[in-house]
């Protein structure tokens, strides 16, 4: 499991943005670093939602 895939959903369930980090260059990754990565300002694009969650699944 060498990357890790965080995908931020809107409140309504629609996928929004998706980071991909390399967990050999990187390392451990915080619950704080992973809300820095998302866009600043960002708004889904179905429904203009602000609020969001965060799923993560690991990648070989």
């Amino acid at each position: 499991m060498s990357k890790l895939v965080i995908t931020y959903v809107c409140e309504n369930r629609h996928d929004v943005e998706t980071v991909i980090i390399d967990l050999k260059r990187r390392g451990k990754v915080e619950e704080e670093d992973i809300w820095k990565m998302m866009t600043r300002g960002c708004r889904c694009t179905k429904c203009g939602c602000k609020p969001f969650t965060y799923r993560t699944r690991y990648k070989d």
